[in-house]
């Protein structure tokens, strides 16, 4: 699943409607690519718009270390460290 918060910082209406435009497409794009089981929930930070490869690369490496980062995390809890 996916969750976007675009707040008013990033620009007007017809900007942050545009980047949720992008990141759903990229979203159903790549979803092949992320990791099962994750609940994503993106923030843009940058009022630079980015192109869909672009966003596409982002969305999956990001993805992918969070997943990573949480498996650890399930690992150690399990291991009572």
């Amino acid at each position: 699943r996916l969750g976007l918060a675009v707040s008013k910082r990033y620009g007007n209406a017809v900007q942050r409607n545009r980047f949720k435009r992008r990141l759903r497409e990229v979203f159903r794009l790549s979803r092949a690519e992320l990791p099962a089981g994750l609940d994503l929930v993106v923030q843009p930070r940058a009022d630079s718009p980015l192109k869909l490869d672009m966003l596409k690369k982002s969305l999956v490496s990001l993805a992918r270390r969070a997943a990573k980062k949480l498996a650890a995390r399930n690992l150690e809890s399990a291991s009572g460290t």
